[in-house]
């Protein structure tokens, strides 16, 4: 046994808002799949998570076509065409005359190389891919220097923009147009958290036991912790809150945003905020919390576990955020 194993991160997924979880499930899921050895000692558990997985996006896909409208589709466009134009751009550059503005275009070349970047994808997936590869490198210094060295940085500022215009639209026709379609995308984004959940406990547990014999958890874990980290960045950029500040022994946070908040003290868990979906505040020996919004609340304390206050959807309290020892009701 090794407990000082590495562990899969916390997330707290209920701020993000539609389309940005379907891409952090389905980024977790693809990265997990390319293990095979991982995902058959998992046996139902990982069944589990894809099937909910693949009824999540199938829901979502409903909605997205009710999205697809003439200003999406000329959104779309104008993405493609900035695309193209940053591509094209940093090719020639990579083979400019100008030794300096050559090696810098190559660095930003290699980081391009990392991403699938297609116009004629899917929506979400190009959309994802584009977004993933600007925070990479306005996440890194040489990056931010390459860019200004080559002159690119109007291209990929011109890119960023275009691919956030279409992502708000796109998110403003399917909450608009979603309808009586909305209940069973939630329904399901709620299954697929709770599958998620399921397959990071066993993952954890898995690497503390280290089970299967001689399989090596740390390269698997350092690649989920990585993906986990690029979305709390994308959160906090939005204004939403993972995590939020505490005191006290292990877990409290308080934040504000969108979504979730929380803010706590005790020695484990206790979290409070407001939101459109999710808040708590708790104290205790463990876990409690209570918050108001538009879902999700719940208020508790106790020496172990309160999870019974407020009403709502889980989610009312306890870890980072928001997160998960709340009330159901």
């Amino acid at each position: 046994m090794n407990v000082n194993a590495k562990q899969i991160n916390s997330i707290d997924f209920h701020s993000m808002d539609v389309t940005t979880a379907l891409g952090f499930f389905g980024q977790m899921k693809d990265k997990i799949a390319a293990d095979t050895t991982l995902t058959t000692a998992m046996g139902t558990v990982w069944t589990a998570y894809t099937t909910a997985y693949t009824a999540y996006d199938d829901a979502y896909a409903q909605t997205r076509k009710w999205a697809q409208t003439e200003d999406l589709e000329e959104l779309d466009k104008l993405r493609d065409s900035a695309l193209s134009a940053y591509l094209n751009a940093l090719k020639a550059m990579t083979a400019s005359p100008n030794q300096t503005k050559q090696t810098a275009a190559k660095q930003l070349a290699f980081i391009r190389e990392k991403y699938t970047l297609n116009s004629a994808d899917e929506y979400m997936k190009e959309t994802t891919a584009i977004s993933q590869m600007v925070q990479e490198i306005e996440g890194n210094a040489e990056a931010q220097t390459a860019l200004t060295t080559t002159g690119l940085d109007d291209w990929l500022t011109d890119l960023k923009q275009k691919n956030e215009a279409f992502l708000a639209k796109m998110n403003e026709r399917t909450e608009a147009q979603a309808g009586q379609q909305k209940g069973i995308v939630r329904e399901k984004r709620l299954a697929c958290e709770a599958a998620y959940r399921d397959v990071v406990k066993l993952i954890n547990a898995m690497a503390i036991c280290e089970v299967p014999a001689g399989y090596s958890f740390g390269s698997i874990i350092d690649l989920l912790n990585a993906e986990i980290e690029h979305y709390r960045q994308i959160l906090a950029r939005k204004g939403g809150s993972s995590s939020g500040s505490g005191s006290n022994n292990n877990n409290g946070g308080s934040g504000s945003g969108d979504d979730n908040g929380g803010s706590g003290s005790g020695d484990d868990n206790g979290g409070s905020g407001s939101g459109d979906d999710n808040g708590g505040s708790g104290s205790g020996d463990d876990n409690g919390g209570s918050g108001s919004g538009d879902d999700n609340g719940g208020s508790g304390s106790g020496d172990n576990n309160d999870d019974n206050g407020g009403g709502g959807l889980p989610g009312g309290g306890g870890l980072p955020g928001g997160g998960d020892n709340g009330a159901e009701g």
